[in-house]
């Protein structure tokens, strides 16, 4: 099951690097962040999903 979040996590993490906006979850609520609006932030939330991938893939 983990593998396939992971999987799954991935591919939106691609989609989100693709097309420019990513949702960020925090706390209670979340916001789409947008690369043109906050580009540090994006890319910063774009790592924070890729590293959350690879644990789901490799470490559960």
């Amino acid at each position: 099951m983990f593998k396939a979040l992971g999987a799954l996590l991935v591919i939106y993490t691609v989609y989100a690097a693709v097309e420019g906006k990513v949702f960020a979850k925090s706390g209670v609520r979340g916001r789409t962040v947008h690369r043109d609006e906050s580009p540090v932030y994006f890319w910063i939330v774009v790592g924070i999903y890729a590293a959350l991938a690879i644990a789901l893939l490799t470490v559960f």
